[in-house]
C-alpha cells in the first residue's frame, strides 16, 4: 500500500498500487517500490517550509515516478531497438513510452533549477512556484499509477501534459 497526498486537496491517503476495481497489470516489484518511493519524497516536500528544499524533494519524487514508468515498460518488453545513448531520465521515459512526453518535457525544462538547488548557486524559488511544481508532480504520481495499474490511459486523462500545457508553472 501507498501513502500519498492528493495533489489538488492535499489530503493524505492510502493508496493500493493494484487496484481490485480495474483490469489491474502485472506491476513488477520495481516499479511499486519506486512509485512507493516518490510518495515519501513528495510527503516528505509537503512538510518542508522551505520553498527551494519542497521543490527539490518533489523534483526527486518526479525522478523516481520517471523510473517506475521505465520499470513497467521493461516488464511490457517495451524496449528500445539498441542501448540508449543517454541515461536521461527524461528522454528515457518519453522515448519508453511517448505518452509521457509532454511529462518529460516539462520535468526537463526544470532540470536546471534542481541542479543550481544541489550545486548550492540558487536557493529562491519562489514560494507559489514550488507549490505549483509539487501540485504537477502529484499530478504525474497519479498517472504513473494509473499506468501501471492499467487504471487510466494518460494520453486521455484531463489531467494529463499531452493536452494540457501548463508548462508556466
Amino acid at each position: 500500500m501507498v501513502t500519498s497526498r492528493t495533489a489538488q486537496s492535499g489530503a493524505t491517503g492510502p493508496r493500493a498500487v493494484g487496484r481490485s476495481d480495474c483490469a489491474a497489470r502485472p506491476v513488477s516489484s520495481r516499479a511499486a517500490t519506486l512509485l512507493d518511493r516518490a510518495d515519501e519524497l513528495l510527503s516528505a516536500a509537503a512538510g518542508t517550509p522551505e520553498p527551494s528544499e519542497r521543490f527539490h524533494l518533489a523534483y526527486l519524487a518526479a525522478l523516481r515516478g520517471a523510473g517506475a514508468v521505465l520499470a513497467g515498460a521493461e516488464l511490457r518488453a517495451v524496449r528500445p531497438a539498441r542501448r540508449p545513448r543517454t541515461r536521461n531520465a527524461w528522454v528515457l521515459m518519453a522515448r519508453a513510452e511517448p505518452e509521457f512526453a509532454a511529462w518529460a518535457d516539462f520535468f526537463a525544462d526544470r532540470s536546471d533549477t534542481r541542479a543550481a538547488i544541489e550545486a548550492g548557486v540558487t536557493r529562491s524559488v519562489p514560494a507559489d512556484e514550488a507549490s505549483r511544481f509539487y501540485d504537477e508532480v502529484g499530478r504525474f504520481l497519479h498517472e504513473v499509477e494509473d499506468y501501471l495499474t492499467g487504471a487510466d490511459d494518460p494520453s486521455a486523462s484531463g489531467n494529463s501534459r499531452s493536452g494540457d500545457d501548463r508548462r508556466s508553472a
